[in-house]
């Protein structure tokens, strides 16, 4: 699962020297521990990208190498998820040189077994260590062919995303927000976002007189750009059906959406259209975003949860709640399994000594400090009731909402990605710009999905 690196354009640099530099001192694959020569040196590719989430990780480090000190050193390396596949490939083709552990998103991780990039961690998987996270999430990372598991859970992909809002503007209104067991409806979000959207007269989206060019402060703003129409969309529509919405039937790939499904997907897919987001919503990104929401321009926003640290570490002094997404009785909180983990390279001569890296972050303790940092569920889901998750009422809300999930795993497909990228997300863009109807958009996703998906 990829996340857009936040603040890119001001750490690229740093991130591109840093890379540089730990290539360079990895000129050569580490070579197998010999008797008295120290501590196995294990070299741990990073793509935490924002600094919370750098922090985590590098606190987790630290706590490995006091813990294991004389036996294992781990050496931190910063990287980025827009260089990993660049990294990975450099390596395989050297045949070495880079780090024995590296951190990717699960789909990314099984194609890279598939490539011959990565190795099978069966092996080194007890029953003690099988035991730090579900059935399920194993499966989310299991390759098809021969059953090698080919990453650990570090975080979970997003079972629920969040409404995150300004208490101050909701109060000034006389909106009382949602609470976990009652959450909105989509058409009480949108209602709520027209007693929010505001022109610079103090008038109502809707009132006689309101200035829709002069918009001081939008009522619900999500980013409906390529990544955000797919992977959100899809989560709405899927805990509708209770199901996934590409899946194989009758020895067949499609995309399968009913009636509930497609209900879902259209109302998340129409706040522009409303007019209680603005058009540049269509392409908007996460920085942008958060922006708009500490400026006091957006009252209410869609976002995954590790936007909570991200928001923290920019703006400080900024007061935000959250509170569910829009349900009905219909919904199920029901998510795709997977998410991000560890991989252990090709080239690693020090297997058995960088999965203990691996499996140590998976403890629970271990696995709220490093989630919590990411701001997103901990692959062993246990660190929800360690500190600080604990402690955070800010997590309460999504605590007792995940009570009610249920994980579900996809085989793998090779030519997702493919689909994704070329049919359904510029499809559905034009959806939510209001230059084509769903139904139209639907149409060309089934039948470019039907092709395209069940490619040998």
């Amino acid at each position: 699962m990829k996340h857009i690196p936040w603040n890119r354009r001001l750490v690229a640099l740093i991130v591109l020297t840093m890379i540089i530099a730990a290539c360079s001192q990895a000129a050569t694959p580490t070579a197998a521990p010999t008797a008295g020569a120290g501590p196995v040196v294990v070299q741990y590719w990073s793509n935490g990208w924002f600094p919370s989430s750098i922090a985590g990780r590098q606190a987790l480090v630290d706590k490995f190498n006091q813990e294991y000190n004389g036996r294992i050193q781990v050496q931190y390396i910063q990287g980025s998820w827009d260089d990993q596949a660049t990294y990975i490939q450099a390596g395989a083709a050297a045949s070495g040189g880079i780090a024995c552990v590296m951190e990717t998103g699960a789909p990314d991780a099984l194609d890279f077994y598939r490539k011959g990039y990565v190795q099978d961690l069966r092996p080194y998987l007890t029953a003690e260590r099988r035991a730090l996270t579900d059935e399920v999430q194993w499966q989310a990372r299991t390759y098809p062919d021969d059953g090698a598991i080919v990453a650990n859970a570090s975080v979970l992909a997003e079972p629920i995303l969040t409404l995150l809002y300004n208490p101050a503007a909701l109060e000034k209104a006389g909106v009382q927000p949602a609470a976990a067991d009652t959450p909105w409806t989509w058409e009480q979000l949108f209602d709520n976002a027209k007693i929010l959207t505001l022109d610079a007269n103090g008038k109502h989206l809707g009132e006689d007189g309101f200035d829709s060019a002069n918009v001081v402060q939008w009522g619900y703003v999500a980013r409906l750009e390529a990544e955000k129409v797919w992977e959100n969309g899809m989560l709405f529509a899927q805990g509708r059906m209770g199901q996934a919405v590409i899946r194989e039937e009758n020895g067949k790939w499609g995309w399968f959406l009913d009636e509930s499904g497609q209900d879902v997907y259209q109302s998340f897919l129409s706040p522009v259209q409303l007019g209680v987001a603005p058009p540049e919503a269509i392409g908007l990104g996460g920085d942008a975003l958060h922006q708009m929401f500490a400026d006091g321009k957006a009252a209410i926003i869609l976002r995954e949860t590790f936007a909570i640290p991200i928001i923290h570490d920019n703006f400080p002094s900024f007061k935000l709640g959250v509170m569910p997404t829009p349900a009905t009785s219909e919904d199920h909180v029901f998510y795709q399994a997977g998410g991000e983990g560890m991989v252990l390279t090709k080239s690693c001569q020090t297997p058995a000594e960088a999965a203990e890296y691996l499996f140590f972050i998976m403890r629970p303790e271990n696995a709220a400090v490093y989630a919590y940092g990411n701001g997103m569920l901990p692959g062993n889901l246990k660190g929800l009731n360690e500190d600080p998750f604990k402690s955070d009422p800010n997590w309460d809300t999504i605590r007792t909402y995940l009570s009610k999930a249920e994980a579900f795993s996809v085989p793998f497909n090779p030519h997702l990605p493919e689909f994704r990228d070329t049919v359904v997300s510029p499809t559905l863009v034009d959806v939510a710009a209001g230059k084509m109807t769903f139904a139209e958009a639907e149409k060309i996703i089934e039948e470019q999905g039907a092709t395209i998906l069940n490619q040998p």
